[in-house]
């Protein structure tokens, strides 16, 4: 088994990495396993789409940026550090809107070659087992 950054350390690349509006978004890492890791992004003023009589939903922008960074992060586990990468292609399906509150992200790599990865991003509200919105991301590295 190859060395695997830990949670701490993928963390700081969010901070190193990502442009201030991603920090904002507050993810932080839930569990790491090889075949799938978890995040959770806090509920936030800064993510809800509207706020009405029965509460906020999150935004799709805020859903689509939380499964890029994720899914950079998860590489970044996978291969024991940030390999430069920049997103090729990310598909979202939006299946049910998801009420204000914590957002569960769990991200399988479903690739990860020599210049090229994808992964899929499965993302939950917290403390459901329905799935609310799913991506896929193609991503190419782009190291010597």
């Amino acid at each position: 088994m190859e060395n695997r950054l830990n949670a701490a350390q993928l963390e700081d690349l969010i901070v190193e990495i990502c442009a201030p509006w991603v920090q904002e978004l507050g993810i932080k890492v839930l569990a790491l396993d090889e075949a799938t890791t978890q995040f959770i992004m806090p509920a936030t003023e800064k993510i809800l789409r509207h706020r009405g009589p029965d509460g906020g939903l999150v935004s799709g922008q805020a859903l689509m940026a939380g499964s890029d960074t994720v899914s950079f992060l998860a590489l970044s586990y996978l291969n024991g550090r940030f390999r430069n990468c920049v997103t090729v292609n990310m598909a979202t399906n939006f299946m049910r809107p998801l009420p204000e509150g914590n957002v569960v992200y769990k991200v399988s790599v479903l690739s990860n070659g020599k210049r090229m990865a994808t992964t899929r991003v499965d993302i939950f509200a917290e403390g459901s087992e329905k799935v609310a919105t799913s991506s896929s991301g193609v991503f190419a590295y782009i190291e010597d």
